[in-house]
Parts: C-alpha cells; sequence; structure tokens
C-alpha cells in the first residue's frame, strides 16, 4: 500500500482511562486500512498505551497541565476542557487545520482521502457536519445557551442570536488564521478559569460553548461544513453512562 502523508491539516484527539486506549488505537488502525494518513497528535495520561506509527504523535498531558492527571471517568463529570491541549499539540507543530475529534471515530475506508477532507476546512472558521442553531438553546434556557450568556456578561461582549450555529464536538474543523489561533486557545483558557470559579455546570459536555464564544471573540466564523461532504469521519460511540 502506498501512504500518503498529508501535512496541510491534521487529527487532534485525547483520551483517558482504558477504555479509550483502546478506542484510540482502533482509530490509529482504522487510517491503517487507507493509503492517505493524516498527522493525528494524541494527548493522554498514559503515552506508553498509544500504537506507535511514524504519523501518530503523542504527549503527555503532564506536560500541560498535571491537574488532568486526576480525572473523573463518567460522561456527566469528566472535563472535556482537557481537549484544547490536544490543539495545542497540533498547533506547536505547525498545523492551523485541525480536525479535533472524540477518540472513538473511525475513517471511512472508501471515502477517506486528502482531497475530501481538505474541502472541509473552510476558511477562518470553527465548523461541523452537525450544529445546533444557537437560537433554540436559547429558547429552551439550556445549559449551552446559558453559559455562553454567562461569557458574554464577563467579557461584555453582545453577539447575535440570529443564524448562529453550534458545531456538536464529536468532529469539529477548525480553519484558524495563525495570527489568531493562539489568542483563540487564550481565550478558551479564559472560559475554563470562568466556568470552575463561577461553578457552571459541566452538562451537556464538550466544551462547545466556550469553543463557540472563543471564536466570535476573535473574529472567526462558526459554520455548517454538511454540504462540502459527511461521513468520512464516522463516530463509533460506545455508552459508557
Amino acid at each position: 500500500m502506498e501512504i500518503r502523508l498529508n501535512s496541510e491539516y491534521a487529527i487532534a484527539t485525547y483520551c483517558y482511562g482504558e477504555r479509550y486506549y483502546e478506542q484510540t488505537n482502533r482509530l490509529i488502525d482504522s487510517f491503517n486500512q487507507v493509503n492517505d494518513k493524516p498527522n493525528i497528535f494524541v494527548v493522554t495520561d498514559n503515552p506508553s498505551k498509544i500504537t506507535k506509527e511514524s504519523w501518530v504523535h503523542v504527549r503527555d498531558i503532564r506536560e500541560y497541565n498535571e491537574d488532568y492527571q486526576n480525572y473523573e471517568t463518567n460522561y456527566y463529570d469528566f472535563d472535556f476542557s482537557v481537549k484544547r491541549y490536544s490543539v495545542r499539540f497540533a498547533l506547536e507543530n505547525n498545523f492551523n487545520k485541525i480536525i479535533l475529534t472524540d477518540t472513538d471515530v473511525m475513517a471511512s475506508p472508501t471515502l477517506f482521502t486528502h482531497e475530501n477532507i481538505l474541502k472541509l476546512f473552510l476558511p477562518n472558521s470553527v465548523s461541523g457536519q452537525v450544529t445546533y442553531l444557537f437560537e433554540d438553546e436559547i429558547n429552551r434556557n439550556s445549559e449551552l445557551g446559558k453559559r455562553f450568556q454567562h461569557y458574554e456578561e464577563k467579557f461584555n461582549v453582545k453577539y447575535s442570536n440570529d443564524n448562529f450555529y453550534m458545531p456538536e464536538d464529536c468532529v469539529q474543523f477548525l480553519n484558524i488564521e495563525m495570527s489568531k489561533f493562539q489568542s483563540f486557545l487564550n481565550t478558551w483558557d479564559e472560559c475554563i478559569k470562568i466556568k470552575k470559579e463561577d461553578s457552571l455546570r459541566n452538562v451537556p459536555a464538550g466544551n462547545i460553548d466556550e469553543m463557540c464564544f472563543s471564536a466570535f471573540y476573535n473574529g472567526i466564523d462558526l459554520k455548517n461544513n454538511s454540504s462540502q461532504g459527511i461521513n468520512l469521519l464516522t463516530p463509533k460511540h460506545d455508552k459508557w453512562y
């Protein structure tokens, strides 16, 4: 099999606990079934558990933040804010087109190609193939809507609710200019600090609202990219709650 390694984009993911080491290795193995290999950046609490491949890059969470060594193993209390360090890992290696994904996805053996994937990166955006309409979250008084509005109050800004897509967190495509990317992550850090200090609820998990607020605050668009292609990476969720 001819291996085509692409340096234009990367996949960033994170895994903690035995169940998710196995799923990360399943993700890696799914790419062994296709010619086109992305660089994959994994941040974890146990690098020795991750399958070794030349295109897989692994870092211990202790190199970023030792607090995340201790974590809840149930879905509702696990702190998904750890995922931002996976993005930092890829950015540190000069990638600004990054697929941030849960570790339980798999590559489609028939659809996944570099050409198909690159079509999904929309300029200056955080996008996803599944999105929530923010106006609906406000009308339902959901935690997503309430947390986003809390960050607006803290930063003393206000954004329009109209046609505002919130990309769902299983698979997100980040295409952010280098000049904005670090500020985007720094704002995300600040949101997590506020979330903890003000004891905001953790559910629904995923950091969707923190990412959306950080995008708007740094002049980055939020978009739905389902029309560009779908099912190149497919979540294969095993219930754990």
